[in-house]
């Protein structure tokens, strides 16, 4: 071989270790850290046969159907945490760390996996599914699973040598992205935006927040912290506080920047216990509540926010309600809609929606619905689960007319997405989710 030929495969292999050790990473003489994260699993259930879940009579109810509900598809027992997916597929989430996916037309399980170690959450960015998870001996991960297919797009590794994580809270944040907050022992709480095409986090940063702060939403470039999440129960446990525990901190809201996690604001209405009830078009609402313990009773407003300064931009005093109960808000789009209170009728009494810009009222009809923050979209049409045996209404969100649909039936859940509609029914004693064609 000649000199000049020595010497050019001397560059070659100088090269190629040079590039090794650009992406060499500490765990490559043992197992990778992504591929123990997860693990397939069976454990989801698959659909099966409406008849052997429901009774003739319920088969009945959930056959019989008007737009926006086309044919009835497929029926999965034990559902657990069903959400709408993409093309047609329902993400499926158990409370024990399993994730996976149902073809909603065939009812087919499409893909299912076991979140190993300590399970931190998980997330739907844009088609895939975002697990976030610590095994043991591991650093942390987050994997990005595409909803229709199982297949793994994507996995960031959190650096070796954090302290363990006692808890986690998990936000979608935008297209591909989601955040991720961590509290460890020793109180010390960590911020990270994550975006599993990359193998680092786009950005960590520590964050100074009170140790009952773990719900989160998110829109546009702005995260926003806080005690109670979209859920009636825990808004009520931080407004009653029975067991002495919130402090003036824990009332309010702390927002941050998606851009690098930079603090934008916090905010709280006098000493109202904060609640945020959605984000959408740069905007923030808040339900605010306090406890009046003499009483028995809550005051309330609804308050919009400018998601990036945290100013109000109105805000509507709601209807003292009693503390037995605490009335729910959600934002469905541009409209944002409330149960409330009658002082002479008691709880639950209106279904009321407000402009989202503006505040101003749109409608008002009587309340026959629960769960709001458990309704579905499709068009104008919020599908929200009624009262007990009373299946759902079906309210144009911006007329307020509505129709009652599955009556007979209890409703847990509904969701949606381009092409299917899912239902979560009480059928014969257990949850059921049953699928439709989505019409219009």
């Amino acid at each position: 071989m000649t000199r000049s030929r020595w010497m050019y495969l001397a560059i070659g292999l100088v090269a190629v270790l040079v590039a090794g050790l650009l992406v060499w990473r500490p765990w490559t003489a043992g197992a990778d850290p992504c591929s123990a994260a997860v693990t397939s699993t069976g454990r989801l259930p698959a659909a099966t046969s409406l008849a052997e879940l429901a009774s003739p009579g319920e088969r009945e109810i959930v056959t019989s159907v008007q737009p926006p509900f086309g044919q009835q598809r497929a029926a999965v027992p034990r559902s657990g945490y069903p959400r709408p997916g993409v093309g047609g597929t329902v993400v499926l989430e158990s409370a024990d760390g399993a994730v996976g996916a149902v073809d909603a037309r065939t009812g087919e399980r499409v893909w299912a996996f076991e979140q190993n170690g300590t399970v931190f959450g998980a997330a739907k960015a844009g088609g895939g599914m975002v697990l976030l998870q610590q095994a043991d001996g591991s650093p942390a991960t987050a994997i990005s699973i595409g909803i229709e297919d199982g297949q793994v797009r994507g996995c960031t590794t959190f650096p070796e040598g954090e302290p363990a994580a006692t808890g986690a809270t998990v936000v979608a944040v935008a297209e591909r992205t989601v955040a991720l907050l961590r509290r460890d022992d020793t109180g010390g709480a960590t911020l990270s935006l994550v975006d599993p095409a990359r193998a680092e986090p786009v950005w960590t940063r520590e964050v100074d927040l009170p140790d009952n702060v773990e719900y989160a939403s998110a829109a546009g470039d702005t995260i926003v912290f806080g005690a109670a999440g979209t859920d009636p129960t825990s808004a009520w446990q931080l407004a009653v506080d029975e067991r002495g525990t919130v402090t003036p901190e824990d009332l309010r809201l702390y927002a941050f920047s998606a851009t690098d996690g930079a603090p934008l604001w916090d905010y709280a209405h006098e000493d109202f216990a904060s609640q945020v009830v959605g984000m959408a078009f740069g905007t923030v609402v808040v339900r605010a509540s306090r406890f009046d313990e003499h009483g028995g009773r809550f005051a309330n407003r609804l308050i919009a926010l400018d998601a990036r300064t945290g100013e109000e931009l109105w805000s509507a005093e709601q209807p003292a309600s009693s503390a037995t109960y605490y009335e729910q808000s959600t934002v469905f789009g541009d409209v944002v809609v409330s149960s409330e209170s009658d002082p002479q009728r008691g709880t639950f009494v209106h279904l009321a929606a407000r402009d989202l810009t503006t505040g101003e009222e749109l409608w008002r009809i009587p309340n026959r619905i629960t769960k709001l923050e458990r309704a579905g979209l499709v068009g104008d049409l919020a599908m929200i689960p009624g009262k007990t045996g009373r299946g759902m209404e079906l309210v144009n969100v911006r007329t307020g007319e509505s129709r009652t649909a599955f009556d007979g039936l209890s409703v847990n859940s509904t969701s949606a997405d381009g092409t299917s509609i899912g239902v979560e029914f009480h059928l014969s004693g257990e949850q059921v989710l049953v699928t439709y064609e989505r019409l219009g």
